[in-house]
């Protein structure tokens, strides 16, 4: 039986503040907001993509996260909500929030 032997050289840079496992929704929030704090950050993510089962399962439905007058999504995903309302990407709501 053939053997083959791979070996490989990875430099080690100085660190991170913190490792973030998983690049779904959860992941991407705590990594960028832990960013957003001046925290090194590493996000790792065994997917070739971002996002999750939203991104690789095609299951891309965000809900209106509203209860129809108020709105209940702040923070992080409040934010991404805005963004992809603003630049079209959302269907269009008589009120998105």
């Amino acid at each position: 039986m053939d053997v083959f032997e791979l070996k490989r050289s990875i430099p080690v840079d100085e660190g991170y503040d913190i490792v973030v496992a998983g690049g779904g929704p959860a992941g991407v929030a705590a990594a960028v907001s832990a960013g957003r704090l001046g925290l090194r950050v590493l996000l790792a993510e065994a997917q070739n993509c971002l996002g999750g089962m939203g991104t690789s399962g095609l299951v891309s439905l965000l809900g209106p996260m509203s209860d129809g007058t108020k709105r209940l999504a702040r923070g992080f995903i409040g934010e991404v909500v805005d963004r992809l309302y603003k630049k079209g990407w959302m269907a269009k709501r008589p009120n998105p929030f």
